[in-house]
């Protein structure tokens, strides 16, 4: 009986661990900013980066060129507005990203950076016109500072033109993930189960000990 019990017990922890929420989850979406001059590609889960949880990093690519008609140069930079403070890494690929990241290897513009939030524009880097900078930021919430809002803007300037690219309605509003009432429940069950293995062990070991 008391095998037939932990084994159900068992199958409970585990259903528990399977409530989990997972990254393969992950749903980017793209977004297009289109100029006469400045092309800005923006890739990122904006669902989960409405939601961010401490130490929890989102991913956000920014992809910008240009076809200008002189050559020159064009101007990145990020700017942020709000109340949550939000710890960045910046890379910088000369390539397209692929699943293994940054063929030839990122040059890291900004490491565990903890990004202004006065709305002014900071600069990260200049490119030759001819080129594509292929930026990658890793946005974590920090925990020491875990409440409110903060919005990230990629701006990028040049040939007399400003490009803005950002999400919609707040990258980083603090607060539970939709999947987290999941986790919660599932971490219930796993506490539970523990106790109630922990209470039949403390039987056996006394009617053990009584037999004896």
């Amino acid at each position: 009986m008391r095998r037939r019990l932990i084994a159900g017990l068992a199958a409970l922890a585990a259903a528990g661990t399977l409530l989990m929420p997972s990254p393969a989850w992950a749903a980017p979406t793209t977004q297009v900013i289109q100029g006469e001059v400045l092309r800005l590609v923006s890739v990122a889960d904006w669902d989960a980066a409405s939601s961010l949880l401490p130490g929890v990093p989102v991913q956000w690519d920014v992809e910008v060129s240009a076809d200008a008609p002189d050559p020159g140069l064009v101007r990145i930079g990020v700017s942020a507005t709000g109340s949550a403070t939000l710890l960045l890494d910046v890379l910088l690929c000369a390539r397209a990203w692929d699943a293994s990241g940054c063929p030839g290897g990122a040059t890291a513009l900004r490491t565990d950076w903890i990004i202004p939030r006065d709305g002014a524009e900071i600069r990260l880097i200049e490119i030759a016109d001819t080129e594509i900078a292929h930026i990658r930021l890793a946005i974590t919430l920090d925990p020491a500072d875990a409440a409110g809002s903060t919005d990230i803007l990629v701006h990028a300037q040049g040939a007399g033109e400003t490009a803005v690219v950002g999400p919609d309605g707040g990258l980083a509003t603090t607060g539970l993930a939709p999947i987290a009432p999941w986790a919660w429940a599932g971490g219930a069950l796993l506490i539970l189960a523990g106790a109630v293995l922990v209470i039949i062990r403390r039987r056996t070991r006394r009617d053990v000990g009584d037999g004896a």
